[in-house]
């Protein structure tokens, strides 16, 4: 998929409310259902996760979604091939929201929690997505690697996906 400014960039927001959570918020414009589709479906999923740019790809996307089920995406870049993120999916309620946990696989004892929220706005969606992680060091730690930057593009690509899916 090129790589372009999205509609709604301007929407991304990334906060830290609390000294273990990163909160991000990005307003899409789709229908509610689309965009949770488009999150947890893995033939989308590989289009737009981890997706910087035309060099970036996601190799491995696993996806059992359900309560107890396992996901694991793997991604490639100029590089080679990064390390897994994984984790188990605790709960699923379509197309409201979805609650999972997230491993770094270098980082095998360090287990974040996820709860991504879809909320309507008329025909737009709002996405918010709440990283609880174990510390404040841990915290800082994923910050530092630009982990706000990537998903700001991720999202933009999201947006991207979520419009051609909507065109076709």
């Amino acid at each position: 998929m090129p790589v372009r400014s999205a509609v709604n960039s301007h929407t991304f927001e990334a906060t830290t409310p609390s000294d273990r959570e990163i909160v991000l918020t990005r307003l899409f414009d789709a229908p509610r259902r689309l965009v949770f589709d488009a999150m947890t479906k893995p033939e989308h999923v590989r289009r737009w996760w981890g997706a910087l740019d035309e060099e970036h790809s996601v190799t491995v996307c696993e996806i059992d979604l359900r309560p107890g089920g396992a996901w694991r995406f793997v991604g490639r870049g100029p590089e080679g091939e990064f390390p897994a993120f994984y984790g188990t999916y605790r709960e699923i309620a379509p197309p409201e929201r979805v609650v999972f946990t997230e491993v770094f696989e270098p980082y095998p004892d360090v287990e974040s929690v996820v709860t991504s929220v879809f909320t309507e706005e008329g025909a737009k969606t709002r996405l918010t997505v709440t990283c609880l992680y174990p510390s404040l060091d841990v915290r800082d730690m994923v910050l530092e690697t630009g982990m706000t930057t990537g998903a700001g593009t991720s999202y933009d690509r999201l947006e991207d996906l979520v419009g051609e899916l909507q065109r076709s």
